[in-house]
């Protein structure tokens, strides 16, 4: 089973890999003078004078902007030359739109601005927007091929995720290609996954055999990939592993599915099913033990000297109504084999027949019973969506003859007004003499 893992963590590049910059300076109440880091004092490379009011992450392609409060930021501007305060508050504008989520503005506006791209990247990155993440990653790697704030080595090995976790697979492989020798385990297992997923499994079980320690997600990929290469003795070694470290469902479904021996298989089956914690993991383990038990029961059958016929749990299964519940239906599943095998070890000849019979008449009944109770229930909730239904409609009704009413009245009021024009003539003077 695939599974791609090299999402799930942060990108953290091999502890051999140098950093070429600072990782910033906080600035305190109590600090005088700022000092920044030397590499950060480079004039002529884009962004060079504002990157000293960021925190820099050169582990992980990222920039904080450093917050002061009122008092900091007022002893801080003191320290600054004219030309240093324009540059801060410049960013401090920048920042502001970044603040607001107004990327659009940002990009537009200031389209070089190194801090912004990495911020942006971040971003992305963390909320698993890759396809935008490695759109922004390139602009950053243009932006800092002069100032060079990041190891080139990082770049490149962000690029190869980015591709991975995009389903570039050849891309990816091309960049983790590029250490190949460093003899880190983490770049061999990318190595190893990228061709997993391009379907070469040779190639990735070569590469995992290449890592100095086998971690539980290389087990994993080598199960994976002996398994499509219907290799089972060695799918089923990796099964055994797993299992041991982590005692789960799937671990013992690959067990069961690596495994030759049908009574194995269904010995997992049944542990499997113990521990199962989803209808779709039942639904799918039942699905096998039926299989299993319909064989075992078909080839008990078949060396009786006798014709028998053999009643089928998949007959019956799919006359089964979706309102009864899975933890039902195993309970009647597990029932069935048990008395079929049974009556072949009491029964012979016609009382052989007569039992199946009589089994399969009960399971028959048993039908009918859930399928009267679901037919009952599908019109006992038809009648209560019509009476809903109707309820809608007299509310409606109402609504409507209310509106009709209120029309009716403001009619009467306006023909009633109109009948007498002196209420719209202007004032009267009456002369009692």
């Amino acid at each position: 089973m695939k599974k791609i893992l090299l999402g799930l963590a942060v990108i953290v590049f091999c502890s051999n890999l140098s950093s070429n910059a600072s990782a910033g300076y906080v600035y305190t109440a109590q600090d005088s003078k700022p000092v920044y880091s030397q590499s950060l004092q480079i004039t002529n490379m884009p962004s060079g004078k504002y990157l000293k009011y960021y925190n820099i992450n050169t582990e992980r392609i990222g920039a904080g902007f450093i917050h002061l409060s009122k008092a900091e930021e007022k002893k801080f501007l003191k320290t600054l030359t004219k030309d240093e305060q324009e540059n801060y508050k410049y960013v401090k504008k920048i920042q502001k739109l970044i603040s607001q989520g107004d990327w659009n503005k940002v990009f537009t506006k200031y389209p070089n601005f190194l801090p912004a791209y990495l911020q942006y990247y971040d971003i992305n990155y963390g909320k698993g927007n890759y396809a935008e993440a490695l759109s922004i990653l390139q602009k950053i790697k243009n932006l800092d091929a002069r100032s060079q704030v990041f190891n080139p080595d990082l770049i490149n090995y962000s690029f190869g995720i980015l591709n991975f976790l995009t389903g570039q697979y050849t891309m990816a492989l091309n960049y983790f290609k590029m250490y190949e020798n460093s003899g880190d385990d983490f770049i061999i297992s990318s190595l190893a996954n990228c061709y997993y997923s391009l379907g070469n499994y040779t190639a990735a079980i070569e590469y995992c055999m290449k890592l100095k320690k086998l971690e539980y997600k290389d087990k994993e990929l080598l199960y994976s990939a002996y398994y499509n290469l219907k290799n089972y003795t060695q799918a089923n070694k990796y099964a055994l592993e797993l299992l041991k470290e982590n005692y789960n469902y799937e671990n013992l479904m690959r067990v069961q599915a690596s495994n030759s021996n049908n009574s194995t298989k269904l010995s997992y089956c049944y542990k499997a099913r113990e521990i199962a914690s989803l209808d779709k993991e039942i639904f799918e383990v039942n699905r096998i033990i039926s299989n299993l038990e319909q064989k075992k029961l078909d080839a008990s059958v078949s060396n009786l000297t006798q014709f028998v016929k053999v009643p089928k749990w998949s007959d019956i299964e799919k006359q089964i109504p979706e309102n009864v519940s899975v933890s039902e239906i195993s309970n009647k599943q597990d029932e069935f084999f048990k008395s079929a095998n049974m009556y072949l070890t009491k029964y012979k000849g016609q009382q052989l027949t007569n039992a199946f019979n009589s089994l399969s008449q009960d399971y028959n009944n048993y039908i009918q019973v859930k399928q009267n109770q679901y037919y009952q229930e599908r019109q006992l909730q038809a009648q209560q969506e019509l009476v809903e239904e109707q309820q809608r409609n007299n509310m409606l009704q109402q609504e409507i003859l209310k509106e009709q009413q209120m029309r009716n009245y403001l009619e009467r009021q306006h023909f009633y007004y109109m009948s007498r024009p002196y209420y719209y003539s202007g004032p009267r003077y009456y002369s009692w003499w």
